[in-house]
């Protein structure tokens, strides 16, 4: 009971560094068809403003859980 709060913070810290790495990917993508599309809808402009929204949110979270992407084993 004593290591069980440490265990499940490290697998929480570990989900949200996989969580913010496949909404990095996905925005990216998102970027990429916007950027080369002739004309996008504001629908289209508003999906990507919500996924950017994210992304800075889980960023945010990181922080102010002091964690990064890096191993240091």
């Amino acid at each position: 009971m004593l290591f069980r709060k440490k265990t499940i913070k490290k697998t929480e810290n570990e989900r949200l560094i996989a969580t913010i790495h496949a909404v990095k990917q996905s925005l990216d993508r998102y970027e990429y068809i916007v950027a080369n599309s002739l004309d996008p809808s504001k629908e289209i402009q508003a999906d990507l403003k919500k996924k950017r929204a994210k992304y800075i949110f889980l960023i945010k979270e990181a922080r102010y859980r002091k964690i990064n992407g890096y191993d240091h084993t």
